[in-house]
């Protein structure tokens, strides 16, 4: 019955899109984003930097809010970036729909497709893409009545990979060769001279003496059990200090505490940047550092998006192939064996202290520090876009 319904409502609202061909050489396209926690936004980096390579001449508009709107804010792959409020609750859907098509009107933009990538696979985002009459659907959510183009969500690819099947089936709607699919494609996060600007003060308060910079990163979003012992942690630190390098702490304002204590425990001598960064000034700040140490959270996926050499503390209840950076050569996951249970006090308990000294060594040895190295980070991701 349900099922039934949902179709009966697309074609409802499909009658009153207006009809007109895709224009195959220079589509306009419209994504949306409406998920934000940090990894789901980097994530969707990709498609951004996938389209404009399939379609040179492409038109890409994305509407977003929050979290969302500031990782994409620089991304000189996109065209038109709109604000508009989250669309919670059928009101508010309804609400966002009306704002957008306005929004649109006024730039006289008129999309070709809606897009909706991976993360967003709640079926109101479903609605919502319908509710806005303007073109073909395509995209994830689990209402794949209201879609033109509905993709199953495949669970044997990364969650990047899934995103990029978005591309591929706009290819295939637009007749063009369909061929092999769309290669892989890193995230980026984009940044402004002024971001880099604070980036680097930030940087000479934290190391003044100009030396090799570790970011640590100690604390995960709060929602997963991600964190690991804090004297295992407290060891690490030690050993990266005594070794010559600075540090620095990185987090949102609420991980401040946890920071602290870590760093008391381990008589850290290093500087907590907790709260102190936009998105933006994170990737600009990873890109100056040598090296990072961190749990499985968002800013994790910001320094994957920076290039930085990062060992990654991952968690064996969660499957490594959907978030985390497996075939990276500057990246080294550690992580147990596969498991289904979560124990109430699990601290990401298999991994152990030696295995990370190694692991940093390692690294260290294959991407040597040096001013080169941040430069061309730097300069793959400075931007003059702001959208």
């Amino acid at each position: 019955m349900r099922s039934l319904f949902l179709r009966l409502l697309y074609l409802v609202l499909r009658s009153s899109r207006p009809r007109r061909p895709a224009k195959s050489s220079n589509p306009t396209i419209l994504l949306l984003q409406y998920q934000t926690p940090l990894g789901c936004c980097v994530h969707c980096t990709p498609i951004f930097t996938a389209i404009k390579r399939a379609f040179p001449q492409a038109t890409l508009i994305v509407a977003a809010r929050g979290l969302a709107l500031e990782t994409f804010r620089h991304d000189p792959n996109i065209d038109h970036l709109i604000r508009t409020p989250a669309p919670s609750g059928l009101k508010a859907l309804l609400g966002v729909a009306r704002l957008l098509r306005r929004d649109l009107l006024a730039r006289r933009l008129h999309p070709d497709f809606v897009l909706q990538d991976a993360s967003n696979r709640a079926g109101s985002f479903a609605l919502l893409a319908a509710s806005l009459r303007l073109a073909p659907t395509v995209g994830f959510a689990n209402a794949p009545e209201l879609y033109d183009l509905h993709l199953g969500y495949d669970p044997n690819l990364s969650l990047i990979d899934n995103n990029l099947r978005l591309v591929d089936a706009l290819r295939g709607s637009l007749k063009e060769s369909a061929g092999a699919p769309s290669a892989h494609v890193e995230p980026s996060v984009y940044f402004s001279a002024s971001e880099m600007s604070k980036a680097e003060a930030l940087l000479r308060q934290a190391n003044p003496s100009d030396r090799t910079v570790v970011a640590i990163v100690v604390q995960g979003s709060g929602g997963q059990r991600t964190t690991w012992h804090e004297e295992r942690f407290a060891q690490v630190i030690q050993h990266i200090e005594e070794s010559g390098h600075a540090t620095i702490f990185l987090g949102t304002a609420a991980d401040a505490g946890t920071i602290e204590r870590t760093m008391t425990r381990a008589s850290s001598r290093g500087l907590s940047l907790a709260g102190q960064t936009s998105v933006p000034e994170l990737a600009a700040v990873l890109t100056q550092c040598d090296l990072m140490v961190t749990v499985d959270t968002g800013t994790m996926h910001v320094g994957r998006a920076a290039g930085l050499p990062m060992v990654v503390l991952g968690p064996s209840w969660q499957r490594p192939i959907e978030w985390l950076p497996l075939t990276l050569p500057n990246v080294r996951v550690l992580r147990g064996s596969d498991r289904n249970d979560v124990p109430h006090d699990y601290q990401l308990d298999e991994i152990q202290t030696p295995a990370v000294l190694a692991a940093i060594d390692e690294l260290q040895a294959l991407f040597p520090p040096s001013n080169e190295a941040r430069e061309h980070r730097a300069a793959r991701l400075l931007s003059s876009t702001r959208t």
